[in-house]
């Protein structure tokens, strides 16, 4: 609960390219999160206000193409805008229940699965020793079926007396991405226009 907002700063690689472009990260609690990416076309976000989302891009004939997020991809980013406060995660998901043991990277973990839309499960996968979230996986109905994805955390460190991943894996079916976190700044002011839909 001390940390009450964020501002990140570091490098994305995508999935179709091995080069690294800036990324930012604005965050505030409970439920606020906005991912900024400078690519080489302009700037590219997916935001969640708390309440709903969606993703902006540039483009040739406007200065902005803007996608609403819905069903399960609107799941997803409300998820990862409470993840990003530990203190969330309870509340987060309804019908919790734990587990059995899993294994990754040759190292024990505890998987505890919730639900947030009552359908489909998200499984949580901490480390027993530290108690810190290692993976996530959630799913989303797609053209091709049910659709996972897989988010790894890693390089922990204290932030306000908080431990925050520096880096996170994104994969899904055809794709990965990793962020890098440089900068973490701890209850940092964050302008209500950056939670703003695009005009």
């Amino acid at each position: 609960a001390a940390l009450t907002s964020f501002v990140a700063r570091g490098v994305l690689q995508g999935y179709a390219s091995a080069q690294k472009v800036p990324v930012e990260l604005y965050a505030k609690a409970p439920n606020q999160r906005s991912l900024v990416v400078h690519t080489s076309e302009g700037l590219s976000t997916t935001t969640f206000d708390g309440s709903a989302g969606w993703m902006a891009a540039p483009a040739t004939d406007r200065p902005v193409t803007l996608t609403a997020l819905a069903a399960g991809d609107l799941d997803g980013a409300r998820l990862d805008a409470v993840l990003s406060f530990p203190g969330q995660i309870k509340q987060a998901l309804r019908q919790w229940r734990a587990g059995n043991p899993a294994t990754i990277d040759d190292r024990d973990v505890q998987v505890v699965q919730g639900t947030s839309d009552g359908r489909y499960p998200v499984n949580l996968y901490f480390d027993p020793e530290t108690g810190l979230l290692v993976r996530s996986v959630r799913y989303a109905d797609s053209p091709v079926g049910l659709s996972p994805t897989q988010v790894d955390y890693a390089d922990y460190r204290e932030v306000a007396g908080v431990k925050m991943p520096f880096r996170w894996t994104v994969t899904w079916l055809d794709g990965r991405s990793i962020i890098t976190l440089s900068d973490v700044q701890a209850n940092a002011a964050v302008d209500a226009a950056k939670f703003r839909q695009p005009r």
